[in-house]
């Protein structure tokens, strides 16, 4: 009897129209049991403070980016199923991501979803797999997508006829890569054997 009346309460909640400008959802709170049949207590909330709610979780979301997977990223708004294959491929090509601000180098991230979920997103920069550069041959070295073929040629004949690279300002001092290149590479870079 006591499901019958809250069924009739529920319905007729429904079909008479109230206010539009603040639509009514219904979120269940708490589930009752008493005499072998189950109570749903419930409140209502506006579609504002419903929004609200909303944006108060994903406040609260972070997802670590070098060791997420493509699903976890779903989570993230504006994300989907396409960038979030992406963003999983460019860190895989990358090898990690050093700054979340690599994020903006995904193809198809726009700008706006940049901005919404750069908060949302921590980087562990000790996920990264670095290339030693003192043993790397050239397709290991072209892997990471911030080198040009000639820099890679320079570098290696550097190496072979100097010998072990003992730090990125070698390789700056000499000319082989530029300022901004160093910047971008150097924290996919292992010096040592």
């Amino acid at each position: 009897m006591l499901i019958i009346i809250i069924a009739i309460v529920v319905c007729v909640r429904f079909l008479i129209p109230g206010n539009k400008a603040s639509a009514k959802y219904i979120t269940i709170e708490k589930e009752l049991i008493s005499n072998d049949s189950v109570l749903y207590v419930s409140t209502e909330t506006t579609a504002t403070s419903a929004a609200q709610n909303r944006t108060a979780a994903t406040r609260f979301l972070m997802i670590e980016i070098n060791s997420c997977d493509s699903t976890e990223l779903l989570r993230l708004p504006g994300i989907g199923q396409v960038l979030s294959a992406r963003i999983v491929r460019y860190r895989n090509l990358l090898g990690g991501y050093a700054s979340k601000d690599q994020l903006q180098e995904v193809y198809g991230l726009r700008p706006e979803t940049f901005n919404t979920i750069k908060d949302m997103v921590t980087v562990d920069t000790a996920l990264i797999d670095k290339i030693n550069i003192n043993s790397a041959d050239f397709r290991r070295i072209a892997r990471l997508p911030y080198f040009e073929r000639q820099e890679i040629n320079d570098l290696l004949i550097y190496r072979n006829a100097n010998g072990q690279i003992r730090s990125i300002n070698e390789l700056l001092e000499n000319n082989i890569l530029s300022d901004d290149k160093v910047a971008k590479i150097k924290p996919y870079l292992n010096f040592n054997d």
